[in-house]
């Protein structure tokens, strides 16, 4: 790793631990308040105390941010462009069942694809990382996983139907997770496959999708088969993701997904 690239990754990793820090003061008083975006979907003060928090760190750096929060304008966020994406918390909904299942993602994005990436669980206090050479940390450890579980994973309130039928026909477990954790039991081998059947934002899975790539696995768009970009579109489209252990069997899991999508 670089020099550059370490000091910045140190950055981020001082960033997320502080705004974890803040978002379980404010879930562990569960004194919080609660509006809706534009989207319908839900802002608290721990999401706005988070997204404070990182900026005021990330704003060190020179390097613009494009956050869930505050997004960057779209002639900043083309396919030359270098930018902080983040969420400052990924799973505001499991944050207010108070499941512990959020999380924050970092990503630095440069030429539409992240180079850089951290997923925070404040709950828990772990945290997933790399700066790249193919090699994830876990709260300081390398990452290298004997034991990879064969089961699907998903959202709480993921498309139901079309994920118990990849389990059916595959004979895998279910099991369900909040936020951007799932690609963390993914790169642990907690689960081995993890297909979403909706829509998500860029900052939803950034993070994410640079971490399982470095693990030895891949997260492919599951109507086109390619990789995703990070630049104009704030959308993806449904994907498919596996860990390293799945790696030969992900066009076996695709083709069964595309199979779903005409239901």
């Amino acid at each position: 790793m670089n020099s550059q690239k370490k000091e910045l990754l140190d950055i981020v990793l001082l960033a997320c631990e502080d705004a974890g820090k803040k978002i379980m003061k404010i879930y562990e008083s569960g004194d919080f308040s609660v509006q809706k975006k534009s989207d319908k979907s839900p802002l608290t003060t721990a999401d706005l105390a988070s997204n404070e928090t990182l900026f005021a760190y990330l704003n060190k750096t020179g390097i613009e941010i494009c956050s869930e929060e505050s997004i960057l304008d779209v002639n900043k966020r083309t396919h030359n462009s270098k930018f902080w994406l983040i969420d400052p918390l990924d799973g505001t909904k499991d944050f207010m069942a108070k499941n512990g299942e959020f999380s924050i993602c970092v990503a630095l994005i440069e030429n539409a694809k992240p180079q850089l990436a951290a997923i925070y669980i404040p709950w828990s206090k772990e945290v997933f990382y790399s700066a790249g050479e193919n090699q994830v940390f876990k709260n300081g450890e390398l990452l290298r996983p004997t034991n990879y579980e064969k089961a699907v994973i998903s959202g709480h309130s993921s498309h139901s139907v079309s994920v118990d039928k990849i389990c059916e026909h595959f004979g895998l477990e279910r099991k369900k997770c909040g936020s951007a954790i799932k690609f963390c039991r993914l790169i642990e081998g907690k689960a081995s496959l993890y297909p979403r059947f909706c829509a998500s934002s860029i900052w939803d899975i950034a993070a994410g999708d640079y971490l399982l790539a470095q693990s030895g696995g891949a997260m492919v768009n599951m109507r086109t088969n390619e990789p995703f970009s990070y630049a104009k579109e704030l959308k993806n489209d449904f994907f498919i993701a596996v860990n390293a252990s799945q790696m030969q069997n992900l066009q076996t899991y695709l083709k069964f997904a595309k199979s779903l999508l005409d239901d």
